[in-house]
């Protein structure tokens, strides 16, 4: 707690910190429409691509040979799109193994191609944009009221 000081002492820190809670009540209901829509994307992957959202690197042995599945329940799916989604910058479709274009999984190739592109577009893209922009706003809004005084 100490540390925190250091923000007290240095006018600039200050600022940044000012930026994120000046307007916390945007950002708070941005994120909730964030976490609103990535529930949306985990509903969506649970119904019809939670065969194909497994953890290639997490191998149990000889009887899960392709590694340990991520969506194995609603709120499992949705942990673990929050948790590899958005913290990821391609979103679920740079974690998840790549789905193949094979004349008998086309439907799942195209629903998979949909589901990632529609993923980064709205959630990686927009939406994390949208709350950089509040950021970077506020700061800028926070060095003018700065520079007129």
């Amino acid at each position: 707690m100490h540390l925190l000081d250091v923000v007290q002492r240095f006018k600039a820190l200050k600022t940044v910190i000012r930026s994120v809670t000046l307007n916390l009540n945007q950002l708070l209901l941005t994120a909730m429409l964030g976490m609103i829509l990535v529930f949306i994307y985990s509903a969506i992957a649970f119904q019809f691509v939670a065969d194909t959202c497994y953890d290639d690197n997490v191998h149990r042995g000889m009887l899960n040979k392709k590694g340990d599945s991520v969506c194995m329940s609603l709120l499992h799916c949705f942990l673990s799109t929050v948790n590899y989604g958005i913290r990821m910058g391609g979103g679920m479709g740079e974690f998840l193994p790549a789905q193949t274009y094979a004349p008998e999984n086309k439907q799942a190739y195209f629903i998979r191609l949909v589901y990632d592109l529609t993923f980064f577009l709205f959630i990686i893209t927009i939406l994390l944009n949208v709350i950089f922009g509040i950021i970077i706003d506020t700061f800028a809004l926070l060095r003018s009221d700065n520079d007129e005084n």
